[in-house]
């Protein structure tokens, strides 16, 4: 059996840690992610555009001006198949997987990119500990990788983001929301469509206690109602899905 040889990837993840501009670290992994087929590259956090100014938020591409525009414009994330998918997994996945459970406008978003001969690619998600869910998403013709080659370019995306977020970091609103544990049980008893009074049985606790635990949790998470703190929290995976 034929020994692997890792120094392609280490190599990668050498220059990429030793790049000191954003420019070197994407002319770096281009030169990279080039070699599997890739052309196109779009990396960043994975934020609602309305909350976050982009001042704020990591992100770069290589995407047609024109593109980024519309889709800033439209804020296309909040349906972007691939962008929803990312933030409910850790493991690659091609475009395609994403794309055959779009919504309607899910599938707008989609051929915003096609109009611009973006068809077909690759989404590398990125969950840290102490920071919101991001990706690494390359777009290229005639994609064939093998399991370990995915498993290469995977790595080395990793790498990337981190690089980016050195380089451009930290991010104001990059922090894990802190709440009690007695908060994030009464949010995720609210998630589960439990009313404030059920809660209160569950939990032997006062239905008012209910009420000003919510209350101290949506302050926390910024948000303005119900549903909105349950989206969050979820979002922001203080609380399961």
């Amino acid at each position: 059996m034929a020994v692997y040889d890792g120094s392609k990837v280490l190599d990668a993840i050498r220059s990429l840690k030793q790049a000191e501009t954003v420019e070197s670290v994407l002319a770096r992994f281009q030169d990279f992610a080039s070699l599997y087929g890739f052309e196109k590259l779009f990396v960043g956090q994975l934020v609602n555009p309305a909350n976050v100014p982009d001042s704020q938020t990591l992100f770069a591409t290589n995407w047609p001006t024109e593109l980024r525009n519309q889709r800033r414009s439209k804020m296309a994330i909040l349906s972007d198949p691939i962008a929803l998918c990312a933030l409910r997994t850790t493991r690659p996945f091609r475009w395609e997987e994403a794309i055959q459970h779009a919504s309607r406008q899910g599938r707008r978003v989609v051929d915003m990119a096609r109009d611009y001969g973006i068809n077909d690619g690759f989404m590398f998600p990125v969950h840290g500990l102490y920071t919101v869910p991001g990706g690494v998403s390359l777009g290229g013709a005639d994609l064939d990788l093998a399991p370990q080659e995915i498993s290469e370019v995977e790595l080395v995306s990793q790498t990337l983001y981190a690089q980016l977020e050195e380089l451009l970091g930290p991010f104001p609103y990059q922090e894990m929301v802190d709440l009690t544990y007695r908060e994030a049980e009464v949010v995720q008893f609210a998630a589960a469509g439990k009313t404030n009074l059920e809660i209160a049985q569950i939990l032997d606790i006062r239905q008012d206690t209910v009420k000003k635990t919510l209350k101290r949790a949506s302050e926390k998470l910024g948000t303005t109602n119900r549903a909105h703190t349950v989206a969050t929290a979820i979002a922001k995976r203080v609380i399961f899905g």
